[in-house]
């Protein structure tokens, strides 16, 4: 007879399902649904300190599982209640929940978005939060990557965006397909259809960017308070045209042009008058 001691921890249900080839095709959709897990993405994602039966209860903390084990459909927000302390202002579940269900995901029609939910694009075997100090780089290249897994054509529709490439590079697709939050969050769950998304480049181009307050918004508070203005508007980690900008900077510089072409005047100046004296001489 099969052993059916509880699984405590990690170590039980991973003996299993860390094996690569674990998984079972569902007759109904007709469709091989993995089931094996990274043991290593699992211990150091958000939720790598949790038995895994905190989430799979049921017949889930035996094993081996009975053919009818269910459990009822794991939502983010059954756990994560709202809080309203400040530390929490950016992962306030209801109002996310509430965002989600405006989001084209949540309302499309098409076969693509059947089924779709939170665990489509945070997989909770796997999803890390982005971290305070992390190179603005890794948050972009992961988040869009998110998009990018399902969003095959995205470089076709994106063609008429110049620099195509350097933008993915720079900034998240949410920053410009989502709207503007208004609750304290730094992104909206709202994911717009592409004609309502952002296609005015003065959004981002402008001293008063819309990155300001999503990628930029902590980052940029933070560099400011530890190396001061100067340090942030020349060795902050991104550059954004009609953005990054200083208007002290701006007029030192014309300052220092100016300047320059008065020194290069006068010694054109002198240099005339000099010739002239001498010419005179030798006459």
């Amino acid at each position: 007879m099969a052993n059916e001691s509880p699984a405590k921890d990690h170590n039980a249900c991973l003996r299993c399902h860390a094996m690569t080839t674990l998984a079972y095709r569902d007759l109904d959709r007709n469709k091989i649904i993995n089931l094996s897990i990274d043991s290593q993405a699992l211990a150091h994602s958000v939720h790598g300190k949790l038995s895994c039966v905190e989430c799979h209860d049921g017949e889930f903390d035996r094993y081996p599982h009975q053919v009818d084990a269910q459990n009822p459909p794991l939502s983010c927000v059954s756990c994560h209640e709202e809080k309203d302390d400040a530390a929490d202002r950016h992962y306030r579940f209801t109002t996310i929940e509430a965002e989600y269900k405006q989001s084209v995901h949540a309302t499309s029609d098409a076969p693509e978005a059947e089924g779709f939910n939170c665990h489509s694009c945070h997989n909770p075997h796997q999803f890390r939060a982005s971290q305070v100090g992390e190179p603005l780089a890794n948050i972009i290249h992961a988040d869009n990557q998110l998009c990018l897994s399902c969003h095959e054509l995205a470089r076709a529709r994106h063609a008429w965006l110049p620099n195509q490439e350097k933008h993915w590079q720079a900034v998240r697709c949410l920053d410009c397909h989502t709207p503007l939050s208004e609750n304290g969050q730094t992104v909206s769950h709202q994911i717009l259809k592409a004609e309502a998304s952002n296609h005015d480049c003065v959004n981002c181009h402008s001293k008063d960017s819309r990155l300001l307050n999503r990628l930029y918004q902590y980052r940029a508070a933070t560099n400011l308070e530890h190396h001061g203005w100067i340090n942030t508007a020349v060795f902050n980690e991104a550059y954004v045209v009609g953005m990054s900008r200083s208007p002290l900077l701006d007029r030192l510089a014309l300052g220092v042009i100016g300047l320059t072409l008065l020194v290069l005047l006068a010694h054109g100046i002198g240099r005339y008058k000099a010739y002239q004296k001498v010419t005179r001489n030798r006459t």
